[in-house]
């Protein structure tokens, strides 16, 4: 039996949270969750110190590589997407900070202890 698109996007928002737990698990804040524009999307926006990560959450039954999860399309929209949160938030982030594009995969059915495969720069844009 298939899933429908309301199970699939329920699944989503459960992996992002398990990984935003993770994230705040190892000090970072999150600024935004499921950030979305017509240009695009990001589902997690977190910062440590003077990094913001954009981050791209999977979930995939087989971890595969990084080139065979993100799609130039899904690397485009997050870029769009990423600056346009920059440009709205522009003024309260200050000055001094670097911008980074992350990738978190979830490999298997998500439990609580599922573990988080995390790649800082995964990809690169601005």
């Amino acid at each position: 039996m298939s899933q429908t698109r309301r199970q699939i996007e329920a699944e989503s928002r459960k992996a992002e949270d398990h990984v935003a737990r993770w994230l705040k698990f190892r000090g970072w804040k999150v600024l935004a969750q499921r950030f979305k524009t017509p240009e695009g999307e990001v589902d997690i926006i977190a910062r440590k110190k003077e990094i913001i990560a954009f981050v791209e959450v999977k979930q995939r039954t087989r971890l595969s590589p990084t080139e065979d999860v993100l799609t130039a399309s899904n690397i485009s929209r997050v870029m769009e997407a990423a600056e346009i949160w920059v440009e709205r938030n522009f003024e309260t982030l200050g000055t001094d900070f670097e911008i980074r594009f992350d990738l978190a995969l979830i490999e298997g059915r998500l439990t609580a202890l599922s573990r988080v495969d995390y790649t800082p720069n995964a990809f690169s844009g601005f």
